[in-house]
């Protein structure tokens, strides 16, 4: 089991929680459960409401729309990010292609960590818009 030190140490390697301080982090980290999956299992499919993001640690996650692969997913990043954020169902699945470990981010924790921290707030804005930009 990770402790709370090293969840910071893996989450500041994916692109949506960088710009995030390490102070600020901490509280992600600590909201963060370590989790597991078998290979060819779905983590959520398509139209799920979107209640938890995951950071991955091992492995590689597929992402799927109406069957199709569309990308693969390896650590440090995460997925189901962007539709929990703005409180979406999710726009595809993900299924794992081989064993998994991720940090699984709930949707309410994170939106109660964001409220009582401004720097988380602001480092996953700082992503989103170096997205947007084109920059990840």
């Amino acid at each position: 089991m990770l402790t709370v030190l090293e969840k910071v140490d893996l989450l500041q390697k994916a692109k949506i929680l960088a710009s995030i301080p390490t102070e600020s982090l901490t509280r992600v980290a600590a909201i963060a459960q370590e989790v597991s999956f078998e290979a060819r299992q779905l983590l959520f499919s398509e139209k799920d409401a979107a209640d938890a993001m995951f950071v991955l640690l091992e492995g590689e996650v597929a992402l799927l729309r109406k069957g199709q692969q569309t990308q693969k997913v390896v650590p440090p990043e995460g997925v189901g990010i962007l539709a929990l954020l703005a409180g979406d169902s999710q726009p595809e699945s993900a299924m794992t292609t081989q064993p998994v470990r991720a940090l699984r981010i709930d949707q309410q924790d994170l939106y109660d960590a964001m409220v009582e921290d401004f720097n988380i707030t602001r480092g996953i804005l700082r992503a989103l818009v170096g997205f947007a930009a084109g920059g990840a």
